[in-house]
């Protein structure tokens, strides 16, 4: 009896010891594979500068800015030269940035600013916060870790200038977030506030803010790093106004004239801070599985030290513009080990729609078919490939000043050529970019027919948007 009673305990342990051990190996291979999953799919940085013009960079021909580290970005990395954002100013170009729909589907159709003046332009107070689809929800939804970092100007901000009933960014699908221009958490100086405040009037945060915003990014790679791939939108606010560095920054542009002082000691601050994330990401072995991306919302001011010192590198037009000086911005993408060093593409006609969908391709989820994408998948260009753009890109301006360069009430491109119109003025440009990319040459009498073309798609285009 007690021989039998022993063989069968230890015939029970065998059988547990094997089960477990099976799970254990089940559980490593999982494991394993999940693990392999995140390592291909790439941690994503979207850093988005604030009117950063196409010639503000020294990688993009400015002789005089100083910018060592973005221009260092670029030659690890591939830079772009017929970028487009979406409108020549803020909240539109950001909006098609989290929606991959142009804007004006959404009624922002300008910057979001106070009720009153919302009312008056026919917008809301804020992004839409029921969509089936955003760029964060996506990216959580891929099992990324997601954040919001820096400036957000999509509804909120504190009085006078934004909606106090505003949804926080978080609502869009983000983790963590930390903005300006939006409500919630927020900055005090160079110190963390816990809710909204309106900052423009803050001297120490305008000095501080690329660095605070670049401080939390750290923070939060450091927090999660290992544990999940992550999705963080770092949002600059430089070089937008208020411009008020302090004499340490200025120092090195001493002799210059006052505007130029300014601007650029502000860039090279920026840039300062951006190297500063790219080190880190050396340092904490993460450049090989980090895809970094920087770009800016719209073209240099026309006002201030930006109006003389920000550089289109001789495009037409600056903010609010729909010529190519206010649409078309600096874009470069470092992904170490797979998107080519000091490689320059002058080819590939890409758009903030785009982001999204390419986003989601990267982290291997697929969009709703019946969301409508206005955007394409650029993806091949992560491969070192032109992209050949198949859908035309459009831009809706309904607040036209017929006496400024932004007398245009839309423009669309297709293929290299580019119209600009207002028929209450019976006025039209026709350009071909990829031989006339600075807009001096108008070819609109001698091309009636793609005139047509181009308009008819813009019309019929226009019939689809909301009142």
């Amino acid at each position: 009896m007690k021989m039998s009673l022993l063989k069968s305990i230890s015939l029970v342990i065998v059988l547990v010891t094997m089960l477990s051990c099976n799970k254990t190996k089940k559980e490593t291979t999982i494991e394993k594979e999940s693990i392999a999953a995140n390592e291909e799919r790439p941690n994503i940085i979207f850093i988005f500068a604030d009117d950063w013009g196409f010639g503000d960079l020294g990688v993009y021909g400015n002789k005089e800015v100083v910018t060592p580290n973005i221009d260092k970005m670029a030659s690890e990395g591939t830079r772009y030269t017929q970028f487009h954002v979406t409108s020549g100013v803020c909240s539109p170009s950001r909006t098609s940035v989290i929606t991959g729909h142009f804007p004006a589907r959404h009624r922002v159709h300008g910057h979001l600013a106070g009720h009153a003046l919302n009312v008056k332009r026919n917008m809301p107070d804020y992004l839409d916060d029921s969509l089936p689809v955003y760029l964060p929800k996506t990216m959580q939804k891929a099992g990324y870790k997601t954040a919001h970092f820096g400036k957000w100007h999509l509804g909120g901000g504190g009085l006078p200038n934004g909606d106090p009933n505003a949804p926080e960014p978080k609502t869009y699908g983000y983790d963590e977030a930390r903005v300006w221009n939006g409500n919630g958490p927020t900055w005090k100086g160079d110190k963390k506030w816990p809710t909204t405040r309106y900052m423009d009037n803050d001297t120490l945060w305008v000095q501080s803010s690329s660095k605070v915003a670049v401080d939390e990014t750290l923070n939060f790679i450091k927090k999660n790093k290992g544990k999940q791939p992550m999705f963080i939108n770092l949002w600059l606010k430089d070089p937008h106004t208020p411009l008020w560095p302090s004499e340490e920054q200025r120092k090195d542009f001493k002799g210059l004239s006052p505007s130029k002082e300014t601007y650029y000691a502000v860039l090279k601050d920026a840039d300062f801070h951006v190297g500063r994330l790219l080190k880190s990401l050396l340092e904490m072995g993460m450049d090989e599985n980090t895809l970094v991306i920087f770009s800016s919302d719209n073209g240099p001011a026309a006002y201030g030290a930006s109006l003389k010192a920000g550089s289109t590198a001789g495009l037409k037009g600056r903010k609010v513009d729909i010529y190519e000086g206010g649409v078309v911005v600096p874009f470069i993408v470092k992904w170490k080990n797979r998107v080519a060093a000091n490689k320059v593409d002058s080819t590939s006609v890409l758009s903030t729609v785009d982001l999204l969908p390419t986003f989601a391709n990267l982290a291997q989820i697929e969009l709703p078919k019946d969301y409508g994408i206005d955007g394409e998948n650029i993806a091949t260009i992560l491969d070192n490939k032109s992209f050949e753009r198949t859908k035309p890109l459009f831009w809706e301006w309904r607040f036209p000043k017929v006496k400024t360069n932004h007398w245009a009430e839309g423009a669309v491109r297709k293929g290299d050529w580019k119209l600009l119109f207002n028929d209450k003025i019976n006025k039209v440009e026709l350009y071909n970019i990829p031989k006339d990319p600075f807009e001096k040459n108008n070819l609109a009498e001698n091309n009636e027919e793609i005139v047509n073309e181009l308009k008819t798609l813009w019309k019929d285009w226009k019939k689809s948007l909301p009142n």
